[in-house]
């Protein structure tokens, strides 16, 4: 049998129960029956249920008792018939909620003592057609009524104004006012209901009205009429209303007319204006500090048009007129009291090193050839170019002591032989006068004339120095050393390559700042001996390298002990000019 559920009308299937049902399944339907009108309508006027089959709005005095869920009991209506209003019940089936609205007999619905966004609507009695109070949302503002007051005399501020009294009030007081207009020439007023306010236009001003539009607009400004003008960009620059002459903005174009063969100067004058200034034919402008003059060219020099100068005087002395000629200078000649033109002396003149050129005319010049050695020049005025080479004399006696500056007078200055010993006081000859490197020799001292008391350590020799100074250390003979022979050790310059000078000592050292290359030596001998101490630095790890002369045991040289400070030595035999034979002793410290 087809049977549907649910709780409300719209669950029923209107095509329930079939025809071909079974009878005894009908309870099932009116028991779904029932379920539906229960749950569609669960209430009635009482508690206990509906007493009529449709039960829209419930009257009661009191709130009817709610039972089941939310969604059976939202949406009822009831009407409290103690305050005569209408109550709905909410969503969440909790609370009723007020409809402020009193049904009456007429049909009609009087809204008194209720609220709009919470502000309280009439007064606890009604006035017929009005409300007693109404309070304004926004300002706060309470109006009690509206008046048709013409003259707005109460002044109320709880009174609305009708529209006849407010025109009535705006046009007393338009008649009643005038416009005051304050202008830089004057003032004046106009009367709104009965005058005119009259806007007229200035020169370079027009003015038009059209509609409710007054235009007051500039006209175009010309020669003869103020008004609005435009700048060329070309010359000027406009900026916040100040006109600005750009730079180069005025050209020769711009300038005013000029009058033929002038120019635009600031002569002298208090006002500072440039003016015209002409320049004649053959004139130049020639400034003084204050101003500027035009001028021809004195009688020393003219200039012709295309700038050509011409001088015809130096100082106011004329000049030659012959014409000059290669190689030539100007030279005034007293003679003529002009200056000439006079052919330089060519270089072929001078032929020889040493000659001289020579005035010996008023005009020219000449070679004097130069003077033999020992020859001095000196004024003859009975020579021909006034000067003669002539050889030196000094006149006997002539030349005094007082004449001879101290150390004056050398060995250059003294013939050979020139001083004897009888030009020579006695003691006047000290150690100092006798130069360090002189060579005197055994022919400048005579026999006997050097004793022993002349040597202060070689005073007790009896017989020949040589002699006995071969008998202490002869060469060629074995000696016998009666006390300890020892050589200095020299200290080596550090550098990226060390050349020793065997010349300087039998021992060195030197201390390695780097990597270094010993060369081979310079100056080094045959059978010379000794020994090279090298240390490294405080950094260590130096290395060192050999050249071709050192030959080391095996073949091969040290590799350096290259702990910081550590100390190694090279001893070596030299046995010719390229074979340095050495034996090296590492890190022996």
């Amino acid at each position: 049998m087809g049977i549907e559920t649910g709780n409300f009308i719209s669950n029923l299937n209107s095509a329930n129960p079939l025809s071909s049902d079974n009878v005894s399944e009908g309870d099932d339907h009116l028991r779904l029956l029932k379920n539906v009108l229960k749950k569609t309508f669960p209430a009635g006027t009482n508690d206990s249920g509906p007493e009529q089959a449709v039960q829209i709005i419930i009257a009661k005095s009191s709130a009817p008792t709610m039972s089941g869920s939310a969604a059976q009991s939202m949406g009822m209506v009831w009407l409290d018939t103690t305050n005569n209003l209408l109550k709905i019940r909410n969503q969440a089936n909790d609370a009723w909620i007020t409809l402020a609205v009193n049904p009456e007999t007429s049909n009609s619905v009087d809204v008194d003592a209720g609220t709009i966004d919470g502000t309280t609507i009439g007064a606890t009695s009604a006035s017929t057609g009005k409300f007693s109070t109404l309070n304004v949302a926004g300002d706060g503002a309470t109006v009690t009524g509206i008046k048709d007051e013409d003259d707005m005399s109460s002044n109320s501020n709880v009174k609305l104004a009708t529209q006849q009294s407010i025109k009535a009030y705006v046009d007393s007081q338009v008649t009643a006012q005038d416009l005051d207009l304050i202008s830089d020439g004057g003032n004046i007023d106009v009367d709104l209901d009965s005058e005119s306010l009259t806007v007229t236009g200035g020169e370079g001003i027009d003015t038009s009205a059209t509609g409710t539009t007054l235009t007051i607009a500039a006209e175009e400004a010309t020669s003869s009429n103020k008004g609005v003008a435009s700048f060329s960009t070309d010359n000027f620059t406009v900026s916040s209303g100040a006109v600005t002459i750009k730079d180069q903005g005025v050209a020769n174009a711009e300038l005013a007319n000029m009058a033929a063969n002038t120019v635009k100067v600031r002569d002298a004058n208090s006002s500072g204006v440039a003016s015209d200034k002409a320049v004649g034919n053959g004139e130049i402008l020639i400034g003084d500090g204050t101003g500027f003059t035009a001028a021809a060219p004195s009688s020393d020099v003219s200039m012709t048009n295309a700038g050509a100068f011409t001088v015809t005087k130096i100082q106011g002395n004329a000049i030659s007129s012959n014409s000059p000629s290669n190689d030539q200078y100007l030279k005034f000649s007293t003679s003529s009291n002009e200056w000439q033109p006079v052919s330089v002396l060519s270089p072929d003149r001078l032929t020889t090193k040493g000659d001289l050129l020579v005035y010996n005319t008023v005009d020219s010049e000449t070679r004097l050839p130069v003077g033999a050695n020992g020859k001095y020049l000196q004024a003859d005025s009975t020579a021909t170019n006034g000067v003669a080479w002539a050889d030196v004399a000094v006149a006997d006696d002539s030349i005094t002591q007082a004449k001879i500056a101290d150390d004056a007078v050398g060995a250059d200055q003294l013939a050979a032989d020139a001083v004897v010993s009888a030009s020579i006081v006695d003691g006047a000859i000290v150690n100092a006068d006798i130069n360090a490197s002189a060579a005197i020799d055994a022919t400048k001292i005579a026999d006997g004339s050097v004793t022993s008391a002349e040597f202060q350590y070689i005073n007790t020799l009896s017989s020949n120095a040589q002699t006995q100074i071969d008998a202490k250390a002869a060469v060629g003979t074995a000696n016998t050393w009666t006390a300890g022979q020892r050589g200095e050790i020299t200290a080596l310059s550090d550098g990226a390559t060390i050349t020793i000078d065997m010349a300087d000592s039998n021992n060195f050292s030197v201390t390695l700042g780097g990597n270094r290359t010993f060369a081979n030596p310079s100056n080094d001998t045959a059978g010379q001996s000794g020994s090279i101490f090298i240390t490294q630095d405080g950094t260590g790890s130096r290395t060192a390298s050999w050249g071709t002369d050192w030959d080391f045991a095996g073949g091969t040289a040290p590799t350096l002990t290259t702990t910081a400070g550590a100390v190694d030595r090279v001893d070596y035999v030299i046995k010719d000019a390229s074979n340095i034979h050495a034996v090296a002793t590492l890190n022996y410290s």
